[in-house]
């Protein structure tokens, strides 16, 4: 019996053809990271092989050696996702429906998102080494839950990513529902939770770039992955679903009873839209706890009416949205930070705990 289900069967997803070409391109995305890559190694090595052979004399680190050192650690992390991704290439009878050269083309824009922030994701969430930023993050969280919910409770996370904060809940005893709209983390967590070893793997996420680094060691150091073996016994039930959330939960009314944002809101391409279904799905006396910033990701693209609001207005629409205010203030954070490292992320976050009335 698998510890989460999802929604990652073909034969599900391919009721939905768009979403099934999603996970197609994702797929590649992973099967092809170091041919992707490629193109730093060659770079690199075309740099150092033209420039002026009197400045390079100056140079005693010898950067032929990071060239294989580097290609190493490439092939060290496409073997894992070489493993993780033959789990779930669906059957010849949903490929053959597609164009998959030209969806090998367009796998390549995935792989950014792959190489700059879903490595980051698994170091966030199943890693030793950011316990601590898990600590302040989720922490408050899981103090408002085990405050206000006494009882069992359905709960849902949008914005899931790769579900560490769904698994400390569920350890509470509630049944937890993610949702996320990137394959990556959908299939990234139905690998983490149902195949996967406790420390695994050993991924190397920083080679992507050199830059901003105190110590060349830094950057090719390496992260162990999941640090817990994961057990479903006394857990309450796990889910979690690829899709936009939007898409998924609208018309899901009066469905959970506590709806958790963390660092998610700013995501959404209209947060009118957002607030207004969060309001509609949870129960009367139901509870919508955020943690996060105001980013807002969609400003800027065309195809995507949004609109950019101050927390004191975002607010506003919250109290007519029909909530009331039980906690609120501010949190200082950082987000997958990285050691060693000259440019880290901190928000100054608003964190609140609202009950629909």
């Amino acid at each position: 019996m698998k510890k989460l289900e999802t929604n990652l069967d073909a034969k599900i997803l391919g009721q939905d053809k768009e979403e099934l070409r999603r996970l197609i391109i994702t797929l590649y995305a992973m099967e092809n990271y170091k041919y992707h890559n490629r193109y730093q190694v060659e770079k690199m090595n075309y740099d150092f092989h033209n420039i002026d052979k009197n400045l390079i004399s100056k140079l005693t680190y010898d950067i032929n050696q990071r060239i294989i050192k580097l290609d190493q650690a490439m092939t060290e992390n496409q073997n894992i996702l070489l493993e993780i991704v033959k789990h779930y290439w669906p059957d010849e009878s949903f490929l053959k429906e597609f164009n998959n050269k030209e969806l090998f083309d367009q796998s390549y824009n995935e792989y950014s998102i792959l190489n700059y922030a879903v490595f980051m994701y698994i170091v966030r969430d199943w890693t030793a080494e950011r316990r601590k930023e898990r600590e302040l993050h989720y922490g408050p969280i899981l103090a408002s839950i085990q405050s206000c919910l006494q009882t069992k409770a359905k709960i849902l996370i949008p914005g899931a990513g790769l579900f560490r904060l769904g698994y400390e809940l569920a350890c509470l005893g509630h049944d937890v529902e993610g949702n996320d709209y990137s394959f990556f983390n959908v299939v990234l967590c139905d690998y983490i939770f149902n195949y996967a070893k406790k420390n695994q793997f050993s991924l190397q996420p920083l080679i992507r770039s050199f830059s901003n680094f105190f110590m060349e060691d830094s950057v090719f150091k390496k992260y162990s992955f999941p640090d817990i073996d994961i057990n479903a016994e006394g857990r309450g039930k796990m889910s979690m679903f690829a899709g936009d959330f939007v898409k998924l939960y609208e018309g899901k009314d009066n469905t959970y009873d506590c709806v958790i944002t963390c660092f998610f809101i700013d995501t959404s391409k209209n947060i009118l839209q957002t607030i207004d279904i969060i309001s509609r799905i949870l129960k009367k006396g139901g509870i919508w706890i955020n943690l996060g910033p105001l980013s807002y990701h969609w400003i800027g693209y065309q195809s995507a009416p949004t609109i950019e609001l101050p927390y004191d207005k975002l607010k506003e629409v919250i109290l007519n949205c029909g909530f009331e205010y039980i906690e609120e203030n501010r949190k200082e954070l950082g987000y997958c930070e990285i050691e060693d490292y000259m440019k880290n992320d901190y928000y100054s976050c608003v964190y609140f705990n609202v009950k629909k009335k």
